[in-house]
């Protein structure tokens, strides 16, 4: 997770006021120790510009048996 907001040009603070958490959600998030509401999760692929699969992995959820996210 840590990556993915590296990667979009943002810090963890900003990451989480364009998501509408407070900044220690977002560090339990990326510690793996919560996990994001569906509607913080889609405003997250929103905000770094990722699939759901990528996101889901980079918050440690098993995507094995989910479709590739790439058009058929």
């Amino acid at each position: 997770m840590k990556s993915l907001i590296k990667e979009a040009g943002i810090t963890q603070k900003e990451f989480a006021n364009r998501i509408g958490v407070n900044y220690s959600a977002v560090k339990f998030y990326v510690s793996g120790i919560n996990r994001p509401s569906i509607d913080v999760f889609a405003d997250m692929c929103r905000v770094l510009n990722q699939s759901p699969k990528t996101v889901m992995s980079a918050l440690g959820i098993d995507t094995t048996g989910i479709p590739d996210d790439s058009p058929n």
